[in-house]
């Protein structure tokens, strides 16, 4: 069942526009020597790169270029696209995530419920609940996850090799996304939140998670309908469509390429995909293939439903509920699924 187009790409990126240590085309020329076909970029409270025309497709790489906002408080951060201008800065978080909707642009809560625990680098967890109009939220930071393992003693060791340390999203998150989702659709998507900081430990000098490294971690696979338009206002449209459907997948290429990944579910006349809803009045069976062998759970409100070990798994049923799929590399996350809604 591969009647979609799959496209797979990064999300929550920082240059030197804002705290970053690249610029914006020395990080899509990394992209693309990574093979990425999109690249979203969301410098803290600035479009400068938007207005100088850097948005649109870079050879084979689609660079989206947003932006993130934070309150008075530098709190409640929340990525903004599809959007032309910067808000202003004494907005308040139900402010913001309302006039981003308004303006039709795409909003993203960005690391809910960070915690961290060196003093020296600060939370920023999302608690502006009660802004209702948001579009997704990410359920799995990158650097959010990295720095709340950090501490003095695995400090270098982490520094050294970061990708190996991410292990999944948090069960807090993951439960606050299903809430949300039995309410109305909210995707849920990866951020790889990548700064790429100079640090010094000592006599050594190291960058914290190069471009080159984040970019082969987290990962958004993006299913589309038909191919990307190679007109960029379009190809916009289309990737801005597919987020706002819940029609992706979240995968950690540190513990293999997910590309190829499917989760649908059938009935006797109807094949809803990722992001879709199907009757629950006929027997509907749930097929999930993986490109590699790991182990596959089948979860239904939060719960797991269904698991095994292997490249497939299938479930019947007619139970109403949102289902997704969570497959693992030992104990270690690989992909995590939007819902399929059966009503």
């Amino acid at each position: 069942m591969t009647s979609w187009h799959e496209y797979v790409g990064v999300s929550h990126i920082h240059s030197t526009d804002s705290d970053g240590s690249k610029s914006v085309p020395e990080i899509i020329r990394i992209g693309q020597k990574t093979g990425l076909d999109f690249l979203f970029f969301s410098d803290h409270m600035t479009l400068r790169s938007l207005h100088q025309g850097l948005e649109g497709w870079h050879g084979n790489t689609f660079v989206l270029i947003g932006y993130e906002i934070h309150d008075k408080s530098s709190r409640n951060h929340y990525l903004a696209f599809n959007i032309d201008e910067v808000l202003p800065g004494e907005f308040s978080p139900q402010e913001y995530v309302k006039e981003v909707n308004r303006r039709g642009g795409l909003g993203i809560i960005a690391h809910p419920d960070e915690t961290r625990v060196l003093p020296q680098f600060p939370a920023y967890p999302w608690t502006a609940w009660d802004a209702e109009e948001f579009d997704g939220i990410e359920i799995w930071n990158q650097m959010s996850e990295w720095m709340e393992g950090i501490n003095k003693l695995n400090m270098l060791k982490m520094f050294v090799s970061p990708r190996r340390y991410l292990t999944s999203p948090t069960p807090k998150t993951l439960r606050i996304w299903d809430q949300l989702n039995k309410q109305r659709k909210v995707f849920g998507t990866s951020g790889v939140d990548v700064h790429a900081y100079p640090y010094g430990i000592g006599p050594f000098k190291l960058i914290i998670f190069p471009y080159e490294v984040q970019f082969k971690s987290l990962r958004t696979h993006l299913l589309l309908e038909t191919p990307l338009s190679s007109d960029d206002q379009i190809a916009k449209k289309q990737i801005i469509d597919a987020l706002k459907n819940c029609q992706l997948f979240i995968s950690n290429y540190r513990w293999g390429d997910a590309k190829g990944f499917s989760f649908y579910a059938e009935s006797k006349d109807r094949i809803a995909k990722i992001g879709e809803s199907i009757s629950s009045q006929d027997n509907v069976t749930f097929i999930i293939k993986t490109p590699q062998k790991c182990r596959i759970k089948l979860l239904r409100d939060g719960t797991t439903i269904s698991e095994g070990v292997g490249k497939d798994l299938e479930y019947s049923c007619q139970k109403p509920g949102i289902y997704r799929v969570e497959a693992y590399k030992g104990k270690k996350g690989w992909i995590f699924s939007n819902h399929i809604w059966l009503v």
